[in-house]
């Protein structure tokens, strides 16, 4: 999704590198599962981290189930590698935990529509950091041609994107500051929208 490419659809980082990480095995059964997510994450934060920039690392998978080890990569990722972690927060319309997006230093993307309506199937939780649009979200689809679909894995991209263009504008801020810059910065007007979703995500003050 390269901006101004003139073909298909287009990202809001604008002259983004990207990189596609494989953490799927071969030969699996049904629906590819995530095999190897979290040494994806490693190798992603690795990759930018020797390139001698930084990785924002979209991870549109996950599921319940906590692991101190998992976190630790997570951590290992932001802290010495200098990345920054995105998690889809999920679809189940459940007020439940979603890992990766619900571990320390993952920012937890859940999806809202474009007109900032809460759709009402979407996963909730305090640890939710940030909505982004994942309604009829234009998006390539495997063989060829677009289609549009809905999902927190259509939100997550979307955030971790708009912290691409936010460093375009910033070269020198460190991912921590991007990321404080994009959280303190979220427009609130989701809560006046959705009053009832402000109390589902524990939100004081």
């Amino acid at each position: 999704a390269t901006t101004d490419n003139d073909f298909g659809i287009a990202s809001t980082a604008y002259n983004a590198k990207y990189i596609s990480v494989k953490v799927s095995r071969e030969n699996q059964n049904g629906e590819p599962g995530i095999s190897d997510g979290y040494a994806g994450i490693l190798y992603a934060a690795k990759a930018g981290y020797y390139a001698g920039s930084f990785s924002i690392i979209n991870n549109s998978w996950g599921g319940g189930g906590f692991s101190a080890s998992e976190n630790s990569t997570i951590n290992t990722a932001q802290n010495t590698y200098g990345a920054i972690v995105l998690g889809a927060a999920g679809n189940d319309n459940e007020y439940e935990e979603h890992y990766p997006s619900s571990y320390d230093n993952c920012i937890s993307v859940c999806a809202i529509g474009c007109s900032y309506a809460w759709g009402g199937w979407a996963t909730y939780h305090p640890t939710v950091d940030l909505a982004a649009p994942g309604e009829s979200v234009y998006s390539a689809i495997i063989g060829s041609g677009y289609e549009s679909w809905d999902g927190s894995s259509m939100a997550c991209p979307n955030a971790a994107s708009a912290i691409g263009l936010l460093s375009s504008y910033y070269p020198d801020w460190n991912n921590i500051m991007l990321r404080e810059r994009i959280e303190e910065s979220a427009d609130r007007r989701i809560y006046e929208l959705n009053p009832e979703y402000e109390t589902c995500n524990g939100y004081a003050g």
